[in-house]
């Protein structure tokens, strides 16, 4: 069975750390186009101070969290309290209420700032928070059954209360081949309809984003459908064969393999889930990831440590100039920031250098 880092954003302190991987076992649920992973545990995934997940870093990122914080100004009034569950390191926090005209709340058990409208915790059942919007972003896809964990949304927010959604497309996945977007610690893959589904199609809005990875809904928290659960429950459920989903995932590894010879090194930009787990993939087929020359990352969080599941150092943008030649290769693990990185390479002494996407 396919085993993988079970928390690919949670880069070593060491090149010997300890880690722990997880099997990948996925099943469908054809009725309603929902898709999980059968052999996850929620206690191998490890959430804590050195979960490092902040795409804030990222101009491209960034613009798209401003996409998102503009559309949802737009549908609130002044002074009106938003709550973002899972908020991470608090960059969306900060950013839908930096001007003062809403009231934002945060709730993450890893979050690691002073930000004191976040508190450091999980929400649970028992708890009540009033509130005019939940944001939900990339969070979804990480809880197991996720009917229950909307029912609990409603039960502390209200059922009136509206929420709003974000979470990988996964028709987008099986579309592009995308095999890095299947990792241990989502559980979770939304088709349209699947999302659609979970609020038995009551949903105020619906529509995809960045470059069509992600989509999103907005959606009363009360419209959480029984009829989900029931096929959750129910099923049936069909076992998918990793590897004939995603034949792509050869084609990466046998192309950059390809590239690398002659003494040629790689060069990984983007050490979030897609770099990692792609690095991951290779080193368990004992393939290309002895002539990658490290990992290169805009987030500080990330730089100075190992990627697990392969063991490849993070280096910061500036570093790779100094390290890299331009003979070498660089393999972009996302392609929806090819152009910033081609852009920033263009600028100084690797211009010219190839440049692939995964």
């Amino acid at each position: 069975m396919l085993q993988l880092p079970t928390t690919p954003n949670r880069p070593l302190r060491a090149p010997d750390t300890a880690q722990a991987t997880g099997a990948i076992a996925l099943r469908t649920l054809p009725a309603i186009g929902f898709t999980e992973n059968a052999a996850f545990d929620p206690d191998r995934v490890e959430y804590d101070a050195d979960y490092e997940n902040s795409q804030a870093h990222s101009p491209r990122f960034v613009a798209h969290m401003q996409a998102v914080a503009a559309m949802l100004r737009a549908r609130l009034p002044r002074g009106a309290r938003v709550v973002e569950v899972g908020c991470g390191k608090g960059d969306f926090v900060a950013m839908l209420g930096a001007d003062g005209a809403l009231d934002v709340r945060g709730y993450d058990r890893t979050y690691s700032g002073d930000d004191a409208r976040i508190e450091k915790r999980w929400l649970v059942p028992g708890d009540r928070v009033d509130a005019q919007l939940v944001v939900l972003r990339h969070v979804l896809e990480h809880v197991r059954a996720p009917h229950r964990f909307v029912a609990l949304l409603r039960d502390i927010f209200g059922p009136s209360t509206p929420l709003y959604v974000e979470v990988p497309a996964f028709d987008w996945t099986l579309a592009n081949g995308a095999f890095f977007d299947i990792t241990y610690e989502h559980v979770n893959y939304f088709t349209d309809r699947a999302l659609a589904a979970l609020f038995g199609g009551r949903v105020d809005t619906a529509a995809r984003s960045f470059d069509d990875q992600y989509q999103h809904v907005i959606a009363p928290l009360g419209a959480v459908d029984a009829g989900f659960g029931d096929a959750y429950a129910s099923g049936p459920w069909v076992e998918v064969d990793f590897d004939a989903l995603f034949p792509r995932l050869r084609d990466a590894i046998d192309r950059v393999d390809a590239k690398l010879v002659d003494g040629r090194r790689g060069w990984v930009w983007g050490a979030a889930t897609k770099g990692c787990l792609f690095l991951a993939h290779c080193a368990a087929r004992g393939r290309v990831v002895d002539r990658i020359g490290g990992a290169i990352d805009v987030n500080p969080g990330k730089v100075g440590r190992w990627l697990p599941g392969s063991g490849v150092p993070v280096h910061a943008p500036a570093m790779l100039p100094l390290l890299a030649s331009p003979r070498d290769l660089v393999v972009v693990s996302n392609p929806a920031y090819a152009d910033e990185i081609r852009a920033a390479l263009a600028r100084g002494p690797l211009a010219g250098v190839e440049v692939v996407t995964l």
